[in-house]
């Protein structure tokens, strides 16, 4: 982890020596937020995030067609296997294109330094998948990426895409450089019979006000351990619940003075986690792990926070979390909303200045990030909550999702559908995010290890952390 979050700040010191932080300035008010926006009907917001990425009708695609093969980076076969499958057997005009991705490490983090490295080769590479937390270190340097608007494509493309994924997508400059088939919208995923049971909660919107605000939660925490004798944990672990704070920000983490931004969330974040680990509404373990599955799997555990591609069926994530199929609470859960809307991960489609098929990867980036009726195709075909409210609220309204994974065959998208459209990162994103999310985040495990003794200790020690890790990149006093 170090090393990656050496690598970042370096690459984003790099390419950021001269237009760093210019998207994290006023540029926003001259704008209705885009919050506000997405509670329209179209859950959109039809402005552009800068000035240099407006661009109306229809582009020229510049990108030249000289290469035979679709290369794409990633680092995980599994969404561009399903991906190339959907897209060949509903274009028959290129039905034996060559689709091929080149996988780059088995993780996020891992993606991000072996990107620098194939980068720096003459390898072919047209598209690359980059994650959340570092997708700034790269739209930001133009020697690794390249506008959308190089394939012909506009504003008007991505008119019904989410707000948040316009934004992470958008570099220091207001130019867009990285759009996503998908939106990743989280919430909180509880026993739905132990609900009835110990908070009198009968069914989803009971138990939304269970658990309506952070105080709430807190309240219903408490309820259950009470009732379980201190045995069961409101939710299963600290990163869950850090997740939804990190999206949740009022300010962006490097403020308009390149200073490190510490705010009042920080210390509630801290205070709310160490008081939850100490009266075990939250338990100790890590996420991914045997045992983070096991807390669900074997009663232990009332919740969890989960987000749109933890769903599937028994074998994925809140699969995994329920047991499998066979197991006695497979099937008992419900989902809500939750105290706060957040996200979890992404993946973004980005343009390589590398590319040399541009006409396929064109219509590869249209295919699931714009056109509607094959964004669809795509949600339909893999159970994916596409980048598209008007996709989305299409399939919510003709009520066909049944989960498996929820009892009654609760409709996931429904909850999902209002969560995305209540995000908004405007003006809260930096290319040193992964770097500075990091640090606060093992500051926060150290305070409630005993690692320090109080809050001030924490912070401090979370400062310290960054400075080391960006000496440069950060003004100091």
């Amino acid at each position: 982890m170090n090393k990656l979050k050496r690598t970042l700040a370096l690459v984003a010191t790099l390419a950021l020596a001269t237009t760093a932080f210019v998207g994290c300035g006023d540029d926003s008010s001259s704008s209705a937020p885009a919050n506000n926006s997405s509670k329209t009907e179209s859950k959109v917001d039809d402005s552009s995030t800068g000035d240099s990425s407006k661009t109306e009708g229809k582009a020229e695609n510049k990108v030249p067609n000289t290469g035979s093969t679709l290369s794409i980076l990633c680092w995980t076969g599994d969404d561009i296997k399903a991906m190339k499958d959907c897209f060949l057997a509903n274009n028959s005009d290129v039905k034996d294109a060559d689709i091929t991705w080149v996988q780059c490490g088995t993780k996020g983090g891992d993606a991000a330094e072996n990107y620098t490295q194939y980068f720096a080769g003459d390898e072919d590479v047209d598209l690359y998948i980059a994650e959340a937390d570092w997708i700034m270190t790269f739209i930001n340097d133009d020697a690794v990426s390249a506008p959308l608007s190089n394939l012909g494509l506009t504003d008007d493309d991505f008119k019904t895409n989410y707000d948040y994924i316009k934004q992470i997508g958008t570099d220091s400059k207001g130019v867009l450089k990285g759009t996503s088939w998908q939106s990743t919208p989280g919430g909180f995923a509880y026993r739905a019979d132990l609900a009835k049971e110990y908070l009198g909660a009968s069914t989803p919107t009971e138990m939304q006000e269970k658990v309506k605000d952070w105080d709430t939660f807190m309240e219903s925490a408490k309820t259950i351990s009470e009732k379980t004798e201190g045995k069961m944990n409101m939710t299963a672990t600290i990163g869950g619940l850090w997740q939804v704070f990190s999206y949740n920000r009022a300010q962006a983490w490097v403020d308009k003075d390149n200073k490190l931004a510490i705010d009042d969330s920080c210390t509630k974040f801290m205070n709310m986690v160490k008081e939850m680990r100490d009266k075990n509404y939250v338990s100790g373990e890590d996420q991914w792990g045997d045992s983070w599955f096991a807390l669900g799997a074997n009663g232990d555990t009332f919740g969890y926070f989960v987000c749109s591609w933890c769903f599937g069926d028994d074998t994925s994530t809140f699969g995994k979390m329920q047991g499998g199929k066979d197991n006695e609470n497979f099937g008992k859960w419900g989902f809500v909303k939750g105290p706060q809307e957040y996200a979890w991960g992404g993946s973004w489609l980005c343009l390589s200045p590398k590319a040399d098929n541009g006409e396929l990867a064109e219509k590869f980036v249209k295919f699931f990030c714009s056109n509607e009726e094959t964004m669809k195709k795509y949600a339909e075909f893999k159970g994916e909550f596409v980048n598209s409210y008007n996709v989305m609220k299409s399939i919510v309204d003709a009520k066909t999702n049944k989960c498996a994974l929820l009892a009654d065959g609760q409709d996931q998208f429904a909850t999902m559908i209002d969560v995305a459209a209540g995000i908004n990162l405007d003006g809260k994103i930096t290319p040193y995010d992964a770097t500075i999310k990091n640090d606060y985040i093992d500051a926060v495990n150290g305070y409630v290890k005993g690692d320090t003794a109080s809050v001030d200790d924490a912070l401090k020690a979370f400062k310290t952390k960054v400075a080391s890790d960006l000496p440069e990149q950060l003004t100091w006093e």
